[in-house]
């Protein structure tokens, strides 16, 4: 049965996806794809599923979901890599990202959960894509943009509403699985489907590089919500992972305005 706290989780999910992707898009015509894709790793899609996980479940069962949606974001780095690797060569790059997403996935549900591991591992994922994705980059001009507004919102949309169905299945399928699917890169599909099809390969290519590093917002808010949920209540954690979460996106968009 559908209650007033699901329907409110749902349309929050799906109203921030379908913002972030619209948003990001035009953040990348305007903006160029550096702060664009930094832009792209708040964490507005994850920050209000974690919001009403807390609300729903105990305090260990949001631990052990943020947790595993940190080491899930090794597999969203796998995503991005499988992407740019294709992206010139196929608009169909979207199932390759896809499947190695998955193969990353099930092989990160072996890791040991912790914090401190997977952490450790997004930055070690990090480091490797960003470089493995540099031989992939070529300078481009301005975007050239293809397409009208109108199919740009229908994808968001559409995000959102997928997002609002992996929010319900994550719920039913205990803490491992509640935070991969938390972290699955339904955001991130649009976004590049998008990106790729009203400003090309090229932008594209710089647009997911940049989002590597500014998804380590969405690093930040999970480890601190892990480490400091039990200590400091709900409010205290999830306000200071809210600070890290913006605070890294911050930092990168002036590093990127430099």
């Amino acid at each position: 049965m559908m209650t007033p706290d699901l329907l409110a989780e749902l349309l929050t999910r799906a109203i921030a996806t379908a913002a972030v992707v619209v948003g990001i898009t035009i953040a990348v015509e305007r903006l160029g794809p550096a702060i664009g894709g930094v832009l792209g790793g708040l964490p507005i899609v994850i920050g209000p599923g974690f919001y009403f996980l807390m609300l729903e479940q105990s305090t260990e069962f949001t631990i052990g979901a943020a947790i595993s949606s940190l080491i899930a974001l090794t597999a969203s780095q796998a995503f991005l890599m499988g992407y740019i690797a294709v992206a010139r060569q196929s608009r169909a790059a979207i199932f390759v990202a896809s499947l190695c997403w998955l193969l990353a996935a099930l092989l990160l549900t072996w890791v040991r959960s912790s914090p401190w591991v997977g952490v450790v591992l997004f930055l070690v994922a990090t480091a490797t894509v960003r470089r493995l994705a540099r031989y992939f980059e070529r300078s481009h001009t301005k975007p050239r943009v293809r397409g009208g507004l109108i199919a740009l919102f229908g994808r968001g949309i559409a995000a959102g509403l997928l997002v609002a169905l992996v929010t319900v299945a994550a719920d039913r399928l205990g803490p491992v699985w509640a935070g991969f699917l938390m972290t699955y890169p339904i955001a991130l599909t649009v976004i590049s489907i998008s990106v790729h099809r009203r400003s090309g390969a090229d932008v594209v290519i710089a647009t997911l590089r940049s989002i590597m590093i500014g998804i380590g917002s969405v690093a930040a808010f999970t480890f601190t919500l892990a480490i400091t949920l039990l200590p400091f209540g709900a409010f205290w954690a999830f306000s200071a992972s809210l600070v890290a979460g913006i605070g890294v996106t911050a930092g990168l968009t002036l590093r990127s305005l430099r």
